[in-house]
């Protein structure tokens, strides 16, 4: 037999590329840690977002009186200049609002989000108000609504003068003068 001749070697000993093993165990090490630090961000948020929504802090208890809550936004409701269609919008939204959250603590109807038409319908059949009252109620409402959304519009010292007014009819609301 003839003689085959040796396959030729690599020199010095290289033995040329070998396969190299995924790394499975870094990349699921790797994984659950992140993995971890996600969920200690997301404790840490919730445990702060829940610290924060507390009411009360060291003691602290939570007296507000709803009826001086309403007497502040009424009081820190202005006449902004430049007295215009916006502006008049924006009062009269607020000025019926503040009237209707009253009106809501007083009869327990949930008069906020009610309709003019449902709410003349609930003040109605609630005893809480009496009828001439109930009307003088409407009127504004009424009123508030066209400046709203029928485009009417008020001067400023008229607007200023309905503030009064209401301000007039919350303390006489809470008081239950007309009852």
């Amino acid at each position: 037999m003839p003689e085959v001749a040796e396959a030729p070697q690599l020199p010095h000993g290289i033995m040329g590329l070998q396969p190299q093993a995924f790394p499975w165990t870094t990349v699921i090490l790797v994984s659950l840690a992140v993995l971890f630090l996600v969920l200690i961000g997301w404790y840490l948020w919730k445990h702060r977002r829940h610290k924060s929504k507390s009411p009360t802090r060291l003691g602290e208890t939570l007296t507000r009186d709803p009826w001086a809550d309403l007497g502040q936004k009424l009081n820190d409701l202005t006449a902004q200049e430049p007295w215009g269609r916006e502006a008049s919008e924006e009062y009269f939204f607020r000025l019926s609002f503040i009237l209707r959250e009253a009106l809501e603590l007083r009869t327990g109807l949930p008069i906020t989000g009610q309709t003019l038409a449902e709410t003349k319908r609930s003040l109605e059949k609630s005893p809480a108000l009496s009828a001439n009252f109930q009307e003088d109620l409407i009127k504004f409402l009424s009123l508030a609504d066209q400046l709203k959304f029928a485009g009417q519009q008020l001067n400023a010292a008229e607007s200023m003068e309905w503030r009064e007014k209401v301000k007039a009819w919350l303390d006489q609301i809470r008081s239950g003068a007309h009852s």
